[in-house]
């Protein structure tokens, strides 16, 4: 007989209350109650027990939506499971280096969401004007103590002690660059020391964690479009992806197309390094541990891949475990802040997979969760035993790995 349960509770109201979801074979049992009081249930026998949990995952959902959590025990995988209201995508999300707070962006909002008790804080709020896009990326420094934030070209850091909020980049698409952003995101070294940024003039900045300007390389081109860049784990190395003007993001494949370039820049001595080309678009675009190999997404949706960035020769891929010959299907991968470890976004249940760095293996069960999203957020805490994932559809885990 088919058994399954959850038990949520809304930690941030007078009294916590509680909602527990079950499945005993064919039967949906609904319990709610507050405080230590005594549970009202109901039961509901549904045809098959698939329609059971379809039922229960139904409600847990709109549950989650409204504002209740998943604490996890000590034993649990998953210490934290929460979701936005409404379909609020969670792919603005970082993790607290420390692991302790989940840092979201919804609602024209940045939140911090705690998670050992999964009670949810406003901490800043962009104009009603600048809601037309939403915010971005949202990311913490090396302290924990200040977010780093995108609403449509802006760049600013917002410091969560003194409330003092400062503009690092800015861009208007179309009038003074040309950086998409929905496809150019700052981002950090493995550290947090240094920050890649895209600005007015089709720039591309590195600054180091207090603002100031260590690297500028532009991007201005009559026939070539910067998609993307990353910094290496030391910050010692600038990736820069280039595409063709004439290929449109999404909708046409850059085949054959020598434009479709990455340059890599070292960012001490100011000079590029390698020109690595692209057989076709990609996407998460970064650097392996050892700052030898690059490594892409092929057609955004397959991977990784790495390459050489001396050679441009392929040095190893994900593969699809149903299918040796084929890619893994990846939205999102990121490594640990140590390199130890490589974690892999994928689809829908067992969506999500943390590997050994160095062997990859593929054989790993997937981590527990449900998840029904494609993963397309990645952050580990700085000592890699905690994950947070987001994706299309709002649902945030932080895991313990």
């Amino acid at each position: 007989m088919r058994q399954e349960q959850v038990t949520l509770v809304l930690p941030d109201s007078a009294g916590p209350k509680y909602r527990r979801f079950g499945v005993s074979g064919a039967e949906f049992v609904r319990a709610a109650w507050s405080g230590s009081g005594k549970a009202r249930e109901t039961r509901k026998e549904f045809a098959d027990p698939a329609a059971a949990v379809v039922a229960l995952r139904r409600e847990a959902d709109k549950a989650l939506r409204s504002g209740f959590v998943r604490l996890g025990g000590v034993e649990d995988p998953v210490a934290l499971e929460f979701m936005p209201p409404g379909k609020t995508s969670s792919r603005a999300l970082d993790l607290h280096p420390d692991g302790h707070t989940v840092l979201i962006a919804y609602d024209g909002a940045i939140r911090l969401v705690d998670v050992a008790t999964g009670v949810r804080r406003t901490v800043h709020a962009v104009p009603t004007a600048e809601r037309l896009t939403g915010i971005d990326s949202v990311l913490f420094d090396a302290t924990g103590t200040a977010v780093v934030y995108t609403v449509g070209g802006a760049t600013r850091r917002f410091d969560l002690t003194t409330l003092h909020e400062e503009q690092l980049a800015c861009y208007r698409q179309f009038e003074d660059a040309l950086f998409n952003p929905y496809t150019v995101q700052p981002s950090w070294d493995a550290a947090r020391r240094r920050l890649v940024v895209f600005d007015a003039g089709d720039r591309v900045r590195v600054l180091d964690a207090a603002g100031a300007q260590v690297f500028e390389v532009s991007t201005q081109s009559a026939t070539t479009e910067c998609r993307g860049a990353a910094l290496s784990p030391s910050g010692r190395l600038l990736a820069v992806w280039r595409v063709s003007r004439g290929v449109v993001y999404g909708h046409r494949d850059a085949t054959d197309d020598p434009t479709n370039e990455v340059e890599v820049w070292d960012v001490e001595t100011g000079r590029p390094t390698a020109r690595v080309p692209l057989a076709w678009e990609i996407g998460d675009l970064g650097f392996d541990p050892s700052e030898t190999l690059l490594l892409v997404n092929q057609r955004r949706v397959n991977g990784p891949f790495a390459l050489s960035i001396d050679t441009g020769e392929p040095a190893w891929h994900f593969t699809n475990p149903h299918h040796p010959n084929g890619w893994a299907t990846c939205y999102a991968w990121a490594y640990s802040p140590d390199g130890r470890r490589i974690a892999i976004g994928g689809h829908r249940t067992g969506a999500l997979h943390v590997y050994d760095a160095n062997l990859r293996e593929a054989s790993g069960r997937p981590l527990p969760g449900y998840d029904d999203q494609r993963v397309r957020r990645l952050a580990f805490s700085t000592d890699g035993t905690l994950l947070a994932t987001g994706g299309d559809f709002g649902r945030v885990f932080v895991r313990r790995v």
